[in-house]
């Protein structure tokens, strides 16, 4: 969220009633739970790698450079992403885990 200035990305969890409206049910099956799904403007749905890249595309600036991810094959820019996914917890801080301030709830989808 810190890095989308113009605040145009929206987050839903893919167990809420947004992710029921708009995806289809095989992506919102308890093995999917540990992914990320992005639905962009267009309705394109986007899986992991492919996700991840076309939200830091969509934010913009210094951030669409990293379109050139899309040159690596998607099976090992996902293989990748599981790796990142599974130890994430510990790459970031188990200290704390942040309350989101108004503008951030604002952009929580249910």
């Amino acid at each position: 969220m810190a890095i989308d200035d113009a605040k145009a990305i929206r987050f839903a969890p893919l167990q809420g009633e947004t992710a029921a409206r708009l995806l289809p049910e095989d992506l919102r099956l308890e093995e999917n739970l540990k992914t990320i799904v992005y639905l962009a403007p267009d309705n394109e749905r986007y899986l992991k790698s492919d996700a991840v890249i076309e939200i830091l595309s969509q934010v913009g600036g210094f951030w669409k450079a990293c379109r050139i991810g899309k040159l690596l094959p998607t099976g090992f820019r996902d293989w990748f992403y599981d790796r990142i996914a599974e130890r994430r917890r510990s790459l970031i801080s188990k200290a704390s885990c942040p309350i989101p301030n108004a503008d951030q709830r604002a952009r929580l989808l249910p």
